[in-house]
């Protein structure tokens, strides 16, 4: 994360939503990563969002659904796009509830 490649990142966001054993950890990488001024990494960075709910079943609530509601506005298609999956993910493994979407 130091040396702030978009390339790597990208990576790393998925091994760190898809094997990180510590959620909490891996929760704090992905929504500091869902700021990435990379739209890829922020896309990729909220898909974890939904990774991380199937696999833990609980987030921060509060700090991880105003990340993905923000990210359901993001000028970048892919980051929508992306957060419209985890928003589906949160609403099916967390019962959280998101504004409906156009």
């Amino acid at each position: 994360m130091e040396r702030d490649d978009p390339i790597e990142l990208m990576d790393l966001i998925s091994e760190i939503a898809l094997e990180e054993a510590d959620g909490l950890f891996a929760a704090n990488c992905c929504a500091r990563l869902a700021r990435h001024r990379n739209a890829m990494v922020r896309g990729n960075a909220v898909m974890g969002f939904g990774h991380l709910a199937r696999r833990f079943g609980q987030l921060d609530g509060r700090r991880i659904h105003r990340l993905v509601d923000i990210a359901l506005h993001d000028q970048s298609d892919y980051v929508r796009a992306q957060a419209e999956s985890a928003a589906e993910d949160l609403t099916t493994f967390l019962s959280w509830e998101f504004d409906a979407r156009d």
